[in-house]
């Protein structure tokens, strides 16, 4: 059911949303349980998944206001419209792009495939991204026998307040992953299919991600260190003979990033006030040996970020120790399993730290790249806990 009349309003105030938002979690209740029943999961799971369901009530509209991460509203809106007109709402989303389908309307359309009782607020949404975030976990439990220690990786905070919300972080998130996965098991077919998307969705990880597919595919990297050595090789080459585009592609996100977070002394702010007082010229890189400088000196801040001095809402020192745990984990896991010695892991670790130099080349808005660097580390974290689980040790637990 949709609301063909359906107004982006912030309910004044008040939680008439909860009872148009209660049917969508009774029925994604309900198939919990018929799953429990029939042995697909563990009470653990039950439990911890009976509260990731109940956890887009305490977001939006509860603990901060929905406005907070305001680009929900106008996936909302596409969502609606899609569903009563069959139309998508006019040059929503293109932001000066009008040559193929944006971002937002292709994330609608997918996020509008759930089947869920209704389409009422953008509560909804988050309702679909918990089901896709959900129906992941049980795709992805199926490699492992301890269902338990699984269900760890599906509580990091991050996780938990990106996919309760109406962004189209968790589709990019879990397509990531099911691309990653399916690589490392030696399928290619799924994830060459999955770029489709994600050429959309987020161009940044199309990039990295058809890296990774490049080393695989073409240099089979992951197979020895010979073939790995030769990948960088031609790397570092390919990256020297197109060092005129390549400059050209980041300096066009970086003069993006920082006019839309420009902000004048008259007050103006925004890619109007950058025009008429930034300075492009001071942000732009003029060399690929900048390019690797401005990358190490940046990497270590996107790492960090949210800054303790920068912290404006009771998320970001949490999201500020999470990035810090996550970080020792990867170690963790990559030390106790001896990873040092799987080539996997070698071009798995390859390939993230060049995604993340990417993010700390064109960073600018803290709260913004915060998103940028979980929803790129996240699936190469459980890549690198599916590979863990792999080797002959196999300690892989938190």
């Amino acid at each position: 059911m949709v609301n063909e009349s359906f107004d982006l309003v912030n309910y004044g105030g008040t939680y008439y949303f909860y009872i148009f938002e209660l049917a969508n979690f009774s029925a994604l209740a309900f198939f919990l349980l018929i799953l429990y029943k029939l042995d697909f999961i563990n009470v653990n799971s039950l439990i911890v998944w009976f509260a990731l369901f109940f956890s887009p009530f305490i977001f939006n509209y509860f603990l901060f206001s929905p406005y907070l991460y305001g680009d929900q509203f106008m996936y909302a809106r596409e969502v609606m419209s899609l569903k009563s007109t069959g139309e998508a709402v006019t040059n929503i989303g293109y932001f000066g792009r009008t040559d193929s389908e944006s971002a937002v309307t292709l994330s609608a359309r997918m996020l509008g495939l759930i089947p869920l009782p209704n389409f009422m607020t953008v509560t909804s949404l988050a309702f679909a991204n918990k089901l896709i975030l959900f129906i992941t976990f049980l795709w992805f439990k199926r490699f492992f026998k301890n269902e338990n220690e699984v269900l760890l990786y599906f509580l990091i905070p991050s996780l938990v307040l990106y996919s309760s919300i109406g962004l189209r972080d968790t589709l990019i998130i879990v397509i990531s992953i099911i691309f990653i996965i399916n690589l490392i098991r030696g399928r290619v077919l799924l994830p060459i299919l999955l770029l489709y998307p994600l050429i959309t969705l987020k161009i940044q990880m199309f990039a990295v991600l058809s890296l990774y597919l490049l080393g695989h595919l073409i240099f089979q990297a992951h197979r020895s260190r010979y073939f790995f050595s030769f990948f960088i090789f031609i790397f570092i080459i390919g990256g020297l003979i197109f060092e005129d585009p390549i400059l050209s592609i980041i300096n066009l996100y970086r003069v993006a990033f920082v006019a839309e977070n420009f902000v004048a002394s008259d007050g103006f702010a925004g890619y109007q006030s950058f025009a008429l007082y930034g300075d492009a010229d001071s942000v732009r890189l003029n060399s690929i040996a900048e390019v690797i400088y401005e990358a190490i000196l940046n990497l270590p801040i996107l790492l960090l970020i949210p800054m303790p001095w920068n912290w404006s809402n009771i998320f970001y020192p949490i999201q500020s120790i999470e990035s810090c745990l996550l970080i020792y984990f990867y170690l963790k896991l990559s030390y106790e399993n001896k990873m040092h010695k799987n080539n996997e892991f070698i071009l798995l670790t390859f390939i993230l730290i060049v995604g993340l130099s990417i993010y700390a080349l064109i960073m600018a808005n803290e709260g913004t790249f915060v998103r940028y660097r979980f929803t790129l580390f996240y699936p190469f974290f459980l890549g690198l806990f599916y590979i863990a689980r792999q080797s002959p040790s196999g300690h892989s637990k938190f």
